[in-house]
């Protein structure tokens, strides 16, 4: 299986703090060396070999997930800083060759409740084993339902998304300078009010981390080429941002018929009463957190009285909900697709249909009943698209009236945005590989 990369996740290392594996460097420009991997400016000595961040947080990634890469090209492939993304496996030869070693990639000791500053938190910590592994206990994956051996898609995406809402989770405990914050899976114990500031630091790697899972989990995505996964990725991007946010509020919720309550990528919650509180004192909110609700009111009311309510109605369940998500994924119908991505997200779709098929008929459904299910499951994706075109709408109109600053990776998720290489980070949507 030949797997191209769509994005480097963002290391930030705060001042005062060393990373693993990482030495401390001068100051000045003029000691830095160039990053032995992809010749661009090397920030310190990353696993013994000068190099930049994002070539060491791919090595940290690569070790720790146990990623293996296959080279298109025979392992000749170029790689340097405009090109270090077409091939993984020649990009990881390169980071072995040059003499980073693996057993540098070691557990983050304590990493989990003794920083007490947001300042003095750092990404990095997310991509570290022991991380997962202590979360695991608490976030391990209840199985609503066994999926049968026939759905192949399903079962694989249902793995990544469990993955990702335990790295999810540790995000926020970075975010919040706490020990694991209570939300989402935890039942029965008091979430805090999310904020805007926190909100959209954890969206930010969010989106990086969506792209690996997509990417990893989400087959057959990795085969497409590199300009039909940006198109399709910043479509499904916006849908899942936010269906998840409801899916996650009805599973907390389920019971609760008057909840007024979202949950937010932080871990905490915005009360519908109370929308103004997530703006207050925010930086890059330039106007009252009145005004500032006020835009977002009405799609706010919408998640809550139209998809929650609609996915409590339904009694939605995981693999369903996987499936909603493959359906926003494998949309043929996004602009600038080739024939090829066309042609494989139709026979996507189909296939994610008769895996749900074949799970329904495991479950003693008859034909009527799978039939009426689906229906209704379908019945929710124009829900959807009309809730993510009243956001990017109000986002449109925020911007304008220059209400708040929009994160520059949530720009990129836009249908009509320019790619803008102004990130730190390199994700799908920053890449010149196109």
């Amino acid at each position: 299986m030949v797997i191209q990369t769509i994005q480097q996740i963002p290391e930030s290392t705060p001042q005062g703090n060393t990373p693993q594996g990482i030495i401390p460097q001068a100051d000045t420009v003029e000691e830095r060396e160039d990053c032995k991997i992809c010749f661009q400016i090397a920030d310190g000595v990353h696993f013994g070999v000068a190099s930049c961040r994002a070539c060491a947080a791919f090595f940290r990634r690569t070790v720790i997930m146990k990623l293996k890469y296959m080279c298109k090209d025979k392992g000749n492939c170029t790689v340097e800083k405009s090109l270090r993304n077409l091939c993984r496996s020649c990009r990881y030869t390169r980071c072995l060759n040059e003499g980073m070693k693996i057993e540098l990639v070691q557990l983050q000791r304590d990493s989990i409740g003794k920083k007490k500053s947001v300042g003095n938190t750092s990404v990095d910590l997310l991509f570290t084993p022991n991380v997962a592994s202590s979360l695991s206990a608490v976030f391990k994956k209840d199985k609503e339902e066994s999926l049968t051996p026939e759905c192949a898609i399903l079962s694989q995406m249902s793995c990544g998304y469990d993955f990702f809402l335990k790295f999810r989770k540790s995000t926020n405990t970075l975010v919040q300078s706490t020990v694991i914050t209570p939300t989402f899976r935890i039942p029965k114990i008091e979430l805090h009010a999310s904020r805007f500031d926190s909100a959209k630091q954890v969206s930010k790697v969010e989106a990086h981390l969506v792209t690996d899972i997509v990417n990893t989990y989400f087959s057959p995505f990795n085969v497409l080429k590199f300009k039909d996964k940006v198109a399709l990725f910043k479509n499904f991007f916006c849908y899942f941002s936010h269906t998840d946010r409801a899916y996650q509020s009805y599973k907390q919720f389920e019971n609760d018929n008057v909840n007024d309550k979202i949950l937010m990528p932080d871990g905490g919650f915005i009360k519908r009463t109370e929308l103004g509180r997530f703006y207050e004192n925010a930086e890059g909110v330039h106007t009252s957190a009145e005004d500032a609700a006020q835009i977002f009111q009405p799609v706010f009311n919408y998640i809550l009285d139209v998809i929650v309510d609609y996915m409590r109605r339904i009694h939605i369940i995981e693999i369903e909900y996987l499936a909603i998500l493959g359906f926003c994924l494998w949309d043929d119908a996004v602009p600038g697709l080739s024939k090829e991505a066309k042609s494989l997200a139709v026979r996507t779709q189909s296939q994610i249909l008769a895996e749900l098929q074949s799970y329904y008929a495991s479950k003693s459904k008859d034909p009527t009943q799978i039939v009426q299910r689906v229906g209704e499951l379908l019945l929710l994706v124009p829900k959807l698209t009309k809730c993510v075109i009243m956001l990017r709408e109000n986002s449109v109109l925020a911007e304008l009236f220059n209400y708040y600053e929009a994160d520059v990776c949530c720009k990129n998720f836009k249908e009509d945005a320019s790619v803008d290489l102004d990130c730190t980070a390199e994700c799908i949507v920053h890449s010149k590989n196109e």
